[in-house]
């Protein structure tokens, strides 16, 4: 036997015995959800919770948008979730929104005494059909910009002049042309030597406050060390939210990508001179270097860097999360799904487990 023929064999049964050990780790007993990684802190307190009736329980995979999109239309989901809005692009048949069908209403007249309500409501109309979709949209995620200036001057500099780093919203809750054109010389660009500095930064929040007295000599005693873009990756959720609320700007090679919030939060915490994109449920823990910049929409504030600012009902920047379902009236899963999709609507402590997590529950129960 030839070497090369030797190795092809030894790959070959690996692959053989690896698929037979995975088969045999997966618990029968369990039901495969999965898709974004923002929304895994949120599905782990449900998923930790709830149990069929006959036992089953349900293991999120934190696989991203785009493959919660892909594995539910391919059945190996039973429910894909998003961290963005339905692209009509993705679907050959759109999925039907709950929120105007089952829950047009509010689920004020739903309560968890009945965990099938959901469940019976597709029984019972003969026109929902196999292969389709349903969706639910259950929370809406902040979206918060968050940066390190330790060690840059930067502090220092909107200390002394009295300027705020803030992005204003407009009324159509994306981010207006100046922040538009912050963050496109801050992310566009593809090579690190093109990268703006925290000075040019300051020297630029200068410029739009000429009434401030030496606003320009105090932007020169800022550091010219580099901004460091921070992105999530390529095809999910929380990069095709920040390209829709910032008028379509995709991050340049510069930029570093990572594969979930808690990554670009970690590293940022570690990296002086870095920014970043992250959900509420990190926004919200803050440090002394890490800060979040400003936001504004007419007269109201969003500022995240005050320990008393506790109130975040109504920011502007959000994002979905939404539940997606394929039709399959003779698989017991698609019922046990529904019922799940229902439980983590109507349960009593669905409202604190959103509101742990930082989101902004859209289905309003009598508990909520």
């Amino acid at each position: 036997m030839s070497k090369k023929l030797f190795l092809v064999l030894v790959v070959i049964i690996g692959a053989v015995i690896g698929l037979w050990t995975w088969t045999l780790a997966v618990p029968t007993n369990s039901i495969s959800i999965g898709g974004s990684a923002s929304v895994q802190p949120l599905l782990k307190k449900f998923t930790n919770e709830y149990k069929t009736e006959d036992k089953k329980y349900f293991v999120y995979s934190a696989t991203g948008s785009g493959a919660g999109i892909t594995n539910v239309k391919a059945d190996v989901y039973e429910t894909g979730f998003i961290s963005k809005s339905i692209n009509p692009t993705d679907w050959e048949v759109q999925p039907v929104s709950e929120n105007d069908q089952f829950f047009k209403d509010g689920a004020e007249k739903w309560t968890n005494d009945n965990q099938h309500s959901y469940s019976e409501f597709i029984k019972k109309d003969e026109t929902i059909q196999n292969g389709t979709y349903r969706s639910v949209e259950l929370a809406k995620d902040s979206f918060v910009f968050v940066y390190n200036d330790k060690d840059t001057g930067f502090g220092e500099f909107l200390d002394n002049t009295g300027i705020e780093f803030s992005f204003g919203i407009t009324d159509q809750n994306t981010i207006d042309d100046q922040g538009i054109e912050i963050l496109k010389n801050i992310y566009q660009n593809n090579d690190t030597k093109e990268l703006w500095t925290w000075k040019k930064l300051a020297k630029y929040l200068a410029s739009k406050n000429p009434t401030i007295l030496n606003s320009q000599a105090e932007a020169e005693k800022v550091s010219n060390k580099k901004i460091i873009p921070y992105t999530s990756t390529s095809g999910s959720g929380t990069r095709s939210s920040f390209s829709n609320l910032t008028g379509g700007i995709n991050p340049g090679q510069a930029a570093k990508e990572y594969n979930s919030n808690g990554a670009i939060y970690g590293q940022l915490i570690h990296s002086p001179g870095s920014i970043g994109f992250v959900s509420m449920l990190y926004g919200q823990n803050l440090t002394k270097d890490v800060k979040a910049v400003i936001v504004k929409k007419g007269e109201d504030t969003w500022n995240l860097n005050k320990s008393e600012e506790k109130n975040k009902e109504g920011y502007p920047l959000t994002r979905p999360f939404i539940a997606i379902i394929k039709v399959d009236k003779s698989n017991k899963n698609f019922w046990r799904a529904l019922d799940f999709i229902f439980w983590m609507c109507a349960s009593e402590n669905s409202l604190k487990h959103y509101e742990d997590a930082g989101l902004q529950k859209t289905i309003k129960t009598k508990s909520s």
